[in-house]
Order: C-alpha cells, then structure tokens, then sequence
C-alpha cells in the first residue's frame, strides 16, 4: 500500500477543488485529538448504522444521543459540506464498522461524497491516474475530511477510486461519517450548471 498522501490533494481544507476537472478528491488534513475519546467509545459499540436525513440541524438531531463535541463536529462538517454543495438537505450516516463491508475498490454513485473516519483506520483511496490495484491505494488518517467525487457528478469528471479498510480479521473497529446530498433530477441540473475550474 502507499503510504503518502496523494501530492494533487489540497491540504488547505479548500474544499471547492473537488469542482476541478483533474480533482477526484479534496481531503482536509486535521487534528481530532479532542474527540479521539468519545469516538473510541462510540466505535467500541460496533456494529451499528445511524441514517438521517433532512434538513442540517434535523438530520444531526436525527442521529441521535451521541456526544455534544461529536455532535458539534458533524454539525459543523455537514453545514460546510450543504453550503459547499448548494442544497437545503442532507443525508448522514453514522456508522461503527468492526467488518470487512465496502473493501472492493470502487467508485459512488453519487455527485460528491463527505466521508470521515474518527477512530480506527481511515479510508483507502486510488491516487489519480494509478492502476486499479491494492498495492496503490494510499490510506487516509483519521480525522482527515475526504470529499470523494462520485459517478454522477458531472460530465468529464473522473470519480475517486476508493474503499474501506478491511478490519473483519483484525479486532479493530472503526467510526465513520459519511454525509450525501439528496440527490435526484433537480440536483442533477444543479450540478450541471456550477462553475468548473481546472
């Protein structure tokens, strides 16, 4: 596996590179010490899945109880990620992971795709441009906020190549976030009209 990050990242958290053409990725490179308790005792849980969906405050509500400072996180995270992407609603998955669910390398389908891991191994993903192969894949750190281009995102993108880390064998459990945009026709034409740059 390689193991740096991938040189055509913006580690500046400037999130609006995911609308490059030659950006299938944009990661935020950042420190979550402050919620590496909470989020090892939630992971602890595991395996468990919580949905939501609606409006921001709405669907972190509809999580349900977890820790204020993991709450105020994903609050944060899914107001960004509504702004970024210019709709009303989100959709939000919590989940803690102790299988090897999703470790076939593969692409969303879906426009763009927030996906955080707050304890355990992060995300793996396939750098622009490399062969489709395990030995390519480049794993995010945890806390790192990794916006994955998806299928359906525009003509001319390429999506971003990724999987979840297998840990089915190991013993190790891991929390992750995952926030979606609702994405139907509508959103479709939406997408189709923002600016791209690149």
């Amino acid at each position: 596996m390689a193991q740096a990050i991938d040189p055509v990242i913006n580690p500046a958290a400037c999130w609006t590179a995911i609308r490059r053409t030659d950006r299938p990725l944009a990661v935020e490179v950042r420190d979550i010490g402050h919620l590496s308790t909470v989020a090892g005792h939630l992971a602890e849980q595991s395996p468990f899945e919580r949905c939501s969906a609606g409006t921001v405050d709405a669907a972190v509500a509809g999580l349900g109880d977890i820790p204020d400072v993991l709450a105020a996180d994903i609050r944060d995270l899914t107001h960004r990620f509504a702004g970024l992407m210019q709709v009303d609603e989100v959709r939000i998955r919590l989940e803690g992971i102790n299988t090897n669910a999703c470790r076939k390398i593969h692409a969303d389908y879906t426009d763009v795709r927030l996906i955080t891991t707050y304890s355990g191994p992060g995300t793996e993903y396939l750098p622009h441009g490399q062969a489709t192969s395990e030995e390519n894949l480049v794993r995010l750190p945890a806390g790192h906020v990794a916006l994955f281009k998806g299928r359906l995102f525009a003509e001319g993108h390429e999506p971003c190549l990724h999987r979840s880390p297998p840990v089915g064998d190991t013993g190790e459990k891991r929390l992750v976030l995952v926030i979606d945009t609702p994405l139907d026709e509508e959103r479709a034409k939406i997408l189709r009209a923002m600016p791209v740059r690149g």
